[in-house]
């Protein structure tokens, strides 16, 4: 990779982080238009923006973006309010600049108008009093002394010190030409420049103030360094729309000489570098193909460690055991690592749903708020880059099908803003989102209506398998189409993704309450601990994580019920699940002496096997497209022998012993 790919892929990073956490900041500033500390916080993001786009030469990016900091300044002035038509502006604004970066991802560099979106923001901009103001900083005299009023006893300790290893204190005030257009470039290079043979130990005002272009056009510097007053002063002089620099020896005062503390001037400065250092390198940006490449070595070193424990066992060598117990502890290390490096949390993809519904609402004029619930539970990134795209169009499925506009809901007795909620919580190795809004539900009927008419036979399904024909390719009831739905795509693609994913999807619909989606998706793509069970003449693996114990039964302990078989444990009546008629094996029934017991969804089940095995490490290795269709197993797993043992899903076993009995 060369270095102008790299800088433009670091580009790529920063900036969608930026505007993502625009729109976010913006949201609460609707929420909060007299935010101060929101205001400068998103002046600050987008000043940021505009100064990297301005880097790498992006001109139309540049020019968007500090337009648009031009509204975010008169907001924090106060001298216009963050009102509706400002919000949507600013919004726009977010999405052209969106827009402008993906065009430059792909290499079509900046080639669209933006200038109706740089009107707009001229327009609200115009809003404002055009009465100058000034801070005070920019009041002062042109010689006024280089007096800095934040110097506290620490810093003339440092200046005395460094007297005595032959460097000078200078404080150094600077007064920009009010005719500049481009201040905080003056202070890059004040400051690039006096770095260059020194230090700048402290700046008045604070440095972020600086960057933020807050300050007017006057601030000054304590300066560290072995050139003595006038070279100082010559090499400032040098630097454009300055219109005066005065520089002078700091002078310590005999109250403060009496108090001071003994401070090496290397400390201090090591000090800095080290919290700069430790505030840089918290973390790393990575590229996915290496995790990705981590991964599967680590996968691999689990299958051999199976493997070498395999011939252990069977050669019973002191030494290769010994040895073992070490390269099992550092590869179950690795194991977790890996996995904690992958996992990301749902607020990755959910971040982005207020602004969506935010839209939505104002496209269909119905009010809606999106409520998200346990969206920091974290499941393995690759299946968290997957969720976006279905859960867009669960929202979008929602906001135009489901809620009702509000004179509708008040002539229900509902609330006239409509909600929808996003929730998500862990079990097991299971990861379950449900998607629900308290619209006015499926309409069971016209889904069977539509469905006949597109040939679709549905005498004697079900009210619940009539509400999964929306999941059919294709299938859609909306009367007309809008630029939200009605096209007959969305539902299917949901299903099709979430299934690639290994997961499954639910659905459940009250007429006139509300419609809910329930999407199942494992944990992680890759290594789970797992108990090896037997089932007749066949091995399987069962998650660990699901499992809350194993007992051993006798025939005595099962009881029938019209609901089918009952185990009854500690007082309470637990479904049998006999795997070998689940999963269409031929054997007796009646001859497992083992129930695994498991959670799935707040219920217990529990799964009859013949025997225990033992538990084990295992890598998942997915199945091919021939069992597509199986939604009782997860995928496969290679053992220390070499053989494959299937890995069972028991969450789809257990939900559909749970419908077959209560249907």
């Amino acid at each position: 990779m060369d270095d102008n790919t790299q800088y433009l892929e670091m580009f790529f990073e920063e900036t969608d982080d930026h505007l993502q956490r625009l729109n976010e900041l913006v949201l609460d500033l609707e929420s909060d238009p007299s935010d101060l500390e929101l205001l400068n916080d998103i002046f600050r993001s987008a000043h940021t923006l505009k100064g990297m786009a301005a880097t790498m030469g992006f001109v139309t990016m540049t020019e968007v973006t500090h337009h648009l900091e031009n509204v975010f300044s008169l907001l924090k002035e106060q001298k216009i309010t963050a009102d509706e038509d400002v919000i949507t502006l600013v919004f726009k604004s977010l999405d052209a600049l969106s827009e402008i970066v993906e065009d430059i991802r792909q290499g079509r560099n900046e080639v669209r108008d933006y200038s109706e979106v740089i009107e707009l923001c001229d327009r609200v901009a115009s809003r404002a009093d055009d009465s100058p103001t000034e801070g005070p900083k920019e009041k002062q005299a042109v010689n006024t002394p280089a007096k800095m009023e934040t110097l506290d006893s620490s810093d003339y300790d440092v200046a005395r010190k460094a007297k005595e290893t032959g460097y000078h204190a200078y404080t150094i005030a600077v007064q920009i030409e009010k005719e500049s257009v481009m201040v905080n470039a003056r202070v890059f290079l004040v400051f690039n420049k006096l770095e260059e043979y020194g230090e700048v130990l402290k700046t008045e005002p604070a440095m972020e103030v600086l960057e933020a272009e807050e300050f007017g056009h006057f601030f000054q510097c304590l300066f560290l360094t072995e050139l003595e007053q006038a070279e100082v002063q010559q090499m400032l002089e040098e630097i454009s729309e300055i219109e005066s620099i005065r520089v002078e020896k700091l002078e310590e005062p005999v109250a403060e000489t009496e108090q001071a503390k003994p401070v090496e001037v290397e400390t201090k400065k090591a000090e800095g570098n080290t919290q700069n250092a430790q505030s840089h390198n918290q973390s790393i940006r990575v590229d996915i193909g290496k995790l990705d490449s981590f991964m599967n070595l680590v996968s691999e070193l689990v299958i051999y460690r199976t493997q070498l424990e395999d011939i252990g066992q069977k050669t019973q060598n002191k030494k290769l055991t010994e040895t073992l117990t070490y390269v099992s502890r550092i590869t179950e290390q690795l194991q977790t690592l890996v996995l904690n490096i992958r996992m990301q949390p749902l607020h990755t993809v959910t971040s982005r749903f207020p602004r969506l519904v935010r839209d939505l609402s104002n496209d269909t004029g119905k009010p809606m708020e999106l409520v998200i619930e346990g969206d920091e539970t974290e499941l393995d990134r690759t299946i968290v880059a997957e969720l976006s795209e279905p859960l867009i169009h669960l929202i979008r499925n929602s906001a135009d099908h489901g809620i009702e506009s509000s004179d509708v809901r008040e002539s229900l007795g509902k609330a006239p803003k409509g909600t929808i909620k996003i929730s998500a919580y862990q079990e097991g190795n299971r990861v379950f989102i449900t998607v629900s809004d308290d619209g006015k539900g499926l309409d069971a009927e016209a889904i069977r209506q539509s469905a006949e008419r597109k040939g679709i036979v549905t005498e004697g399904l079900t009210s619940q398998e009539i509400q999964e024909l929306i999941f059919h390719p294709g299938f859609s009831t909306a009367s007309t189409v809008t630029k939200i739905s009605g096209r007959g795509v969305g539902m299917d693609v949901v299903k099709t993704k979430i299934e690639e994913l290994g997961g499954s999807i639910d659905i459940k619909s009250t007429p006139h309450v509300g419609t809910s989606f329930r999407l199942s998706l494992p944990l992680t793509l890759s290594i789970i601990p797992a108990l090896l069970v037997q089932v007749e003449n066949h091995v399987f693996a069962l998650p660990l994580s699901v499992i809350d114990h194993v007992i051993h039964t006798q025939k005595e302990d099962i009881k029938q019920t019209h609901h089918g078989e009952v185990l009854m444990n500690r007082g309470k009546a637990v479904p049998v699940i006999r795997l070998e008629d689940q999963l269409g094996m031929t054997g007796d029934t009646m001859h497992s002496t083992h129930m695994v017991l498991v959670t799935i969804d707040g219920k217990e089940y529990a799964l009859s096997v013949d025997s225990i095995i033992g538990q084990q490490e295992i890598v998942i290795k997915e199945l091919g497209p021939e069992f597509k269709s199986m939604n009782d197993y997860l995928g496969a797993a290679i053992m220390g022998d070499g053989s494959i043992v299937l890995i069972l899903n028991v969450t789809a076993i257990c939900m559909e012993r749970n419908q077959v009995a209560y249907v």
